[in-house]
């Protein structure tokens, strides 16, 4: 028996303004837009989201096979429960609300979510994606919210490397666990709101020659539940006809690789879902000449 955060199922897989309250943008030559997204300073507690969960983090893997998507096997997809408690979840949306730039006073720091068209670029696509978002870059945060995830027993060992792409064919070395992403995109679906189907894409970093980051998992956090239908994220199967819901849970982590996994985020049909997703970021690190070498 799953749990209720699984649901196997089998299917055929806007707004006024599309500039983001906390986004500095102006148009490129392409029509689409340039993006430089700026956050107020927030004050954060010293003791938010520090220490223990006040529930035991557990850990579950995401059962692809017993699910009808066999094809998924090998794929690496996990949930974690209580990494955040109900009361943690409100505080955070708030926030997140709190270091929105807002244009004028009295405007919703919530406005609709963009789609990344290259490094820097992003147009709307409200038949593709329809949502509202706030972006947020802390690396405090999302550093304490990696330390309780990892209070889930083996989760460290899992995701401790990653099979991204060498930087160069004649590299040798390892991509090894660096930080969660400090870019916190935190996201708000109403009734009749969702993301169509789609693959994560990978994000790359090079700061210097020496320093060279790379994305590999999607972290999702559920910040709601209550009073909310629809709104899963649905992996289904390459041709669409298959798929497995997982069902939001305020306070659990849903971690899956970027490559090869389809899934959206369903139509809510009734009450608000609220999310935040990052990503896991690894290092490249060279492998000793000796070992190259060899």
């Amino acid at each position: 028996m799953f749990s209720r955060l699984f649901k196997s199922t089998s299917s055929s897989a806007s707004s006024s303004s599309t500039k983001p309250a906390n986004m500095y943008s102006s148009m490129s030559s392409s029509g689409f837009l340039r993006v430089d997204y700026k956050s107020n300073h927030v004050d954060i507690p010293d003791t938010f989201l520090t220490g223990p969960a006040p529930e035991p983090v557990t850990i579950t893997p995401v059962p692809f096979k017993e699910s009808g998507l066999p094809e998924y096997t090998k794929c690496k997809a996990w949930t974690l429960d209580n990494v955040l408690s109900r009361e943690e979840c409100r505080e955070l949306i708030a926030y997140a609300e709190a270091s929105a730039v807002l244009e004028k006073p009295g405007d919703s720091p919530w406005k609709p979510a963009l789609v990344s068209v290259a490094p820097g670029l992003e147009a709307a696509a409200p038949g593709y994606r329809n949502s509202d978002r706030i972006v947020w870059d802390t690396q405090l945060l999302v550093d304490r919210l990696w330390d309780r995830c990892a209070q889930a027993e083996g989760l460290q060992e899992l995701v401790a490397t990653a099979p991204c792409p060498r930087p160069s064919r004649t590299s040798q070395g390892t991509w090894k666990f660096a930080a969660l992403n400090e870019r916190m995109r935190f996201l708000k679906y109403g009734p009749g709101m969702f993301f169509r189907r789609h693959c994560d894409a990978a994000y790359r970093s090079e700061k210097d020659s020496d320093t060279i980051m790379e994305t590999y998992y999607t972290l999702h956090l559920y910040l709601s539940d209550e009073g909310l239908v629809g709104g899963a994220t649905a992996f289904s199967s390459p041709n669409g006809k298959r798929r497995m819901d997982v069902n939001p849970k305020a306070g659990s982590v849903l971690i899956f690789q970027h490559p090869m996994l389809f899934h959206e985020g369903a139509d809510v049909i009734e009450g608000l879902k609220y999310t935040m997703r990052t990503e896991i970021m690894y290092r490249w690190e060279d492998a000793p000449k000796a070992e190259a070498q060899n």
